[in-house]
This record gives structure tokens, C-alpha cells and sequence, in this order.
């Protein structure tokens, strides 16, 4: 009875762990290093991702996208979900959680993988990704500065990458509208002198022509990146930190440059040039004045001025003034490691990594873009230089993508390629894609602070820091644009010593050890 008992002890544990975890029936030999199939019998892993409102309800399962996927490489995917809302929360609990996920796919940040792949919580997927990744392999191979971003400090890599090249998603836009300067014989813009006297016309000289006084010079949702249009006419294309002239990092708030973007702008305020409820506003009430704006920032001009009035609105080009005659312009980081990260925990990474790489061939960026050629989307020639995207009648077109795959809400997959994507001839994207290219962004564009990555200690210190400059800031910003501070020598000076109150030094040091290891990688 004794030794019964003892056997099912020694079984319990094992027992156990068949009962809550699959990864003890690992079988290596149901891998197939090559072809479609990724493994010979169809097998089940367990993924974390998030989940956005406008996906389907049914979850990734009912999308395109992983219908097809399972398809060709005959692996299940079983998905844990943490909703947009409460993303952090339940993702946090996936790591103490004994029935650990197979993977984390998307919205992996660059500090977690960096945190990660040091205490050896994830895989290193340096070497499976050179085996058994062939398309992503080829798209690092095509771009060092990918490369650059997809390895942390210690020349490993612990995630893939998600890109997004497309023109139009690489940054803002400000809009002007061009029927306003044309009703009164007025050019585009060049520079901040030239935009003040436009943007006085547009209060004083009845541009829409209906003899009320309603048009709105310039408007913005909490200043946005209507900061950064102005900004970057005085030599910074942000308000934060940046990579100057020397390549060193400084903070823009510290400059006479920022100080010359503080007095402009608050003379457009004083004047009523700038909309004065600008700072009570969102998206919501900006969309709500429409076409009595002349001026603002956004994706795509119909979003705040309709349809019907799209049109009407041109980008401007970067301006230019007395203290800087360099055109710059705002640009995102659109390439980070965020794909896909493996726990130690699960056997299968050969297997992951054969999965994710299939994201990056020319059939999964399609079908993670805008679903299956034929059914979703057709060209429309032969030489395939445009395709339709076959929405149903009475859908709406992101609701529609959202059957399809999880980039709607999200941002990007893995690949959001502008060799696929602007061969796309719905006339409003083909019209942000020219305004884009009419305005010569990407001629000027400067992203102002590569992806950094910090020790431990450097961005728990990063945090605290941030947090703290960040609510200054915005009060410091706020106050002078709208008069509440004026900026004399005296305040100009003590703003300073407040920064420097703020530890801003201590940030400055951090940020640039971080980019010497950047530019050493």
C-alpha cells in the first residue's frame, strides 16, 4: 500500500503538468525545416495578443488571416487576449501565470525584450531566425538600419521586427486650405513670417466668402503636432529630446530656439490667429469645426473637414525662419522590435519562428494588409500597378479589415510595405499619398531620437524623470502660449533652472550612453 502510494506521488507532479501545459508532448520530429508545412501533424500553441474594438468579435481565430495561415502551416493557434483597455494588466499576469503562452505577438516593447533576453526569460532567436527565417533574414539583410534596431546591446536578437515604410504613415500632416489662399491671390507659405500674414487674412479679409466672421486661422486638438509644424521652422522638428547638429542628444526646451518658438506662437494665440480654445480641445471638437479651419494637423483632411471638402486642403511644406532657413520635418519611428518574443517556457521556438517568417513573404504581407488576392482585393491589370479592395456594400472599410487581420487598431503586423500598400486605389489614401509626396516630407524628415535601449537601472530612472518633466512641461508650454506666463528674461531663466531641478541632466547623460551603444551596434 505503502509503495502505491508513494508511485502516486512520484505521478502526481507529472500528471499535473500534462494537465495544464501541452509542452511535454513535444515531438521534434513533426518539424519540417522547409516548405509550406511547418509541421507534419497539425499541432495547437497558445499566443497572447491584444485585441481592439474594431477586430471581429470572434476574435484573430475569425480573421483572413489566421484562417489561411493555419491552412499552409498547419499549425492552431490558440489565443489569450488583453483587451486595448486593459492590455498592460493582463499581460503582466501572462508571466507568472504556470500555464505560460507559447509567444507574445505584438506590442512587445523595446524595454521589456531588452529586459527579457538579459535574464534569459525569452529565447535568443539570433541563430533560428538565421536557419529558418528566410524572408525576414533577406528584409534585415536589405536594410542596416533594421538590423540596428532588431538587435539589442548584446549583439542578440530577441524579437522580430515591425515595419512600416509606407510615406504616409511615417508622419504627420499639416493641412491648409488652398481655396481660402486663392480666394485672396495668396501663395503657400515658405516660411513663419509669410504664414503669420496668411493666417491674419484668414481672420480679417473673409476667405470662405459669406461676410460672417466664423473662419478659424489655425486649430489644433491640445496643440498636437501643430507644435512641430511651428517647431521645425525654428531648427527642431520636436519639443523633446533630440539628436542636434553634433550628434549629440540635447533637450529642445533648453534651446533659444525653443524660446523663439514660444514667442511666435503665442503671438498667434494673443492675436487670435491660433484658436484660442485650443488647449480645452480633442479630435471630436476639432472635427466639429470642419471647414471653418484653415489650418491644422492630421492623418487626412477629410477627418476633420469631410469628404465632400477634402479636396480643398493641401499640405504644407516645411517653413523655414529668421533664426533657422534649414527645412526639417517631423518623422515617427516606424521600425521596431515588437513582433513576435518565445518564453523559455514553451519547446516550440523552431516551430514560432517558421510561423512569424511566413508574415514577412510577399503572401503574408498581402494577406495581413488587405486578405487574399481575388476574394478581398483584385488588381486591376494584368502588371498588377493597382488593386481594388473589395469592401461590401454598406461596410465600412476599417470595420472590414478588421475581419481580416489584427493591424486595424494596432498599427502594424509585421510589414506594412509601400510596394504593396500605395498600389491601393481608394481615392482618399491616393490622395494623402500625394499631398505627402507634393509637400516633399520625406525630403526633410528627421526622427528626433533613434529606439534607445536602457540598462535596468537607466529606465527606472528614465521613468521617474520623465514622468515628472513631462507634467512640467506641459503647464510651462501651456501657460506662455496662451499668455497665462509671460516670457521674460527673468522666467525664460528660471525656466531653465527648473529643468535643471528636474534632473534634466542626469536624462541628458542617460539618453546619450544609450545612443553611444546605439551607434555602436
Amino acid at each position: 500500500m505503502k509503495e502505491k502510494l508513494l508511485l502516486l506521488a512520484m505521478l502526481m507532479p507529472l500528471t499535473l503538468l500534462n494537465g495544464c501545459n501541452n509542452k511535454v508532448s513535444y515531438d521534434p520530429n513533426n518539424f519540417l525545416e522547409t516548405g509550406d508545412k511547418i509541421v507534419k501533424d497539425k499541432i495547437t500553441l497558445r499566443f497572447f495578443a491584444p485585441l481592439h474594438s474594431l477586430h471581429t468579435k470572434e476574435g484573430y481565430n475569425a480573421m483572413k488571416l489566421f484562417k489561411k495561415m493555419e491552412e499552409i502551416t498547419n499549425i492552431h493557434i490558440e489565443w489569450e487576449y488583453g483587451s486595448t483597455q486593459k492590455y498592460d494588466e493582463k499581460r503582466a499576469g501572462q508571466w507568472t501565470s504556470k500555464n505560460q503562452v507559447d509567444a507574445f505577438f505584438l506590442w512587445n516593447s523595446t524595454e521589456e525584450v531588452n529586459k527579457y533576453g538579459k535574464n534569459q526569460t525569452i529565447y535568443d532567436l539570433t541563430d533560428y531566425i538565421y536557419q529558418y527565417a528566410p524572408n525576414y533574414t533577406s528584409i534585415l539583410n536589405s536594410n542596416s538600419e533594421y538590423k540596428k534596431i532588431a538587435t539589442m546591446d548584446d549583439g542578440r536578437m530577441y524579437s522580430t521586427l515591425s515595419i512600416n515604410d509606407v510615406p504616409r504613415d511615417q508622419t504627420f500632416k499639416q493641412y491648409i486650405n488652398k481655396e481660402w489662399l486663392d480666394n485672396l491671390n495668396l501663395k503657400m507659405p515658405t516660411n513663419v513670417d509669410e504664414l503669420y500674414n496668411v493666417l491674419k487674412a484668414f481672420k480679417n479679409d473673409d476667405p470662405n466668402g459669406n461676410g460672417i466672421p466664423d473662419e478659424i486661422p489655425l486649430s489644433s486638438a491640445s496643440l498636437n503636432q501643430t507644435r512641430n509644424f511651428l517647431m521645425s521652422a525654428f531648427g527642431y522638428v520636436s519639443t523633446g529630446f533630440e539628436v542636434n547638429d553634433e550628434n549629440k542628444i540635447i533637450y529642445v526646451p533648453e534651446t533659444n530656439n525653443y524660446k523663439a518658438y514660444l514667442e511666435y506662437t503665442s503671438k498667434l494665440f494673443k492675436e487670435g490667429l491660433l484658436d484660442n480654445n485650443t488647449f480645452n480641445m480633442d479630435e471630436r471638437d476639432l472635427s466639429a469645426k470642419g471647414e471653418l479651419v484653415g489650418c491644422f494637423d492630421n492623418s487626412a483632411a477629410y477627418l476633420v473637414v469631410g469628404e465632400d471638402n477634402d479636396e480643398k486642403y493641401d499640405a504644407i511644406s516645411p517653413l523655414t525662419s529668421s533664426i533657422n532657413n534649414k527645412q526639417m520635418w517631423l518623422g515617427f519611428n516606424t521600425v521596431s522590435p515588437s513582433a513576435i518574443i518565445v518564453p523559455k517556457t514553451s519547446p516550440y521556438v523552431k516551430e514560432i519562428v517558421r510561423w512569424i517568417d511566413f508574415l514577412y513573404s510577399e503572401k503574408g504581407i498581402e494577406l495581413q494588409s488587405f486578405g487574399e488576392e481575388g476574394v478581398d482585393f483584385t488588381y486591376d491589370d494584368e502588371s498588377k500597378t493597382s488593386f481594388t479592395f473589395n469592401v461590401p456594400e454598406g461596410k465600412n472599410i476599417e470595420e472590414f479589415r478588421g475581419t481580416i487581420t489584427p493591424g486595424v487598431g494596432l498599427g502594424v503586423v509585421t510589414y506594412w510595405k509601400k510596394d504593396f500598400v500605395l498600389k491601393d486605389n481608394n481615392k482618399f489614401t491616393k490622395r494623402i499619398n500625394k499631398v505627402v509626396e507634393d509637400a516633399k516630407y520625406m525630403d526633410y524628415l528627421k526622427i528626433p531620437v533613434p529606439e534607445l535601449i536602457y540598462t535596468s537601472n537607466e529606465q527606472s530612472r528614465v521613468a521617474i524623470i520623465e514622468t515628472d518633466l513631462d507634467i512640467y512641461m506641459q503647464v510651462f508650454e501651456e501657460k506662455v502660449i496662451s499668455g497665462k506666463l509671460e516670457l521674460t528674461d527673468d522666467e525664460w531663466n528660471n525656466h531653465l533652472a527648473n529643468l535643471k531641478k528636474l534632473k534634466i541632466d542626469e536624462l541628458s547623460k542617460i539618453k546619450n550612453d544609450a545612443y553611444e551603444r546605439y551607434l555602436k551596434r
